[in-house]
């Protein structure tokens, strides 16, 4: 399975409804969202996919998910650029972990520094790059085992959309 990183910035774009999207992941054990996956339109339906918060502190992967759709094109999420007419791609997100950073810790950035990780671009500005996968197996054992140090329920792809 493919496996990319999406972005969020605080700085650039506020997440008004993120605690409403964590209440609905507790009530039904997934949301879903539209999310930018910049320019890349190649991640396929069922692709895994991590979110890392970026900018300001605490920095780090905040969310998991699957992909449940292709990647499509419309107006750009920054008002600035929609207003020119700009465009971006998005994709349909499965969320089965979304975490609130400023209620609630998430997998430091730091934690991503070391060994396979560390040839990741973590500092990327870009949303929908490819972690290769030697990286996404490690990435995935390291929020496994932080979500359950976290004394979450989660079971390696446990909510993974099925056909």
């Amino acid at each position: 399975m493919s496996t990319y990183l999406l972005t969020w910035s605080p700085k650039k774009w506020q997440w008004t409804d993120l605690t409403q999207r964590i209440k609905e992941i507790k009530r039904n054990g997934f949301c879903v969202t539209d999310w930018s996956c910049g320019n890349n339109k190649s991640i396929a339906d069922g692709s895994r996919l991590f979110l890392l918060r970026q900018g300001e502190e605490p920095r780090g992967i905040v969310g998991a998910g699957f992909a449940i759709s292709e990647p499509y094109e419309e107006v750009h999420w920054r008002e600035e650029k929609a207003m020119a007419g700009r465009t971006t791609m998005y994709l349909k997100v499965r969320w089965e972990t979304l975490l609130n950073p400023e209620t609630e810790s998430i997998l430091p950035r730091e934690w991503l520094n070391e060994g396979v990780l560390s040839k990741v671009n973590w500092n990327t500005q870009i949303s929908g790059i490819s972690i290769r996968s030697e990286a996404a197996d490690v990435l995935e054992e390291r929020w496994e085992a932080f979500l359950g140090r976290r004394g979450d329920k989660f079971s390696l792809f446990a909510n993974a959309p099925r056909d």
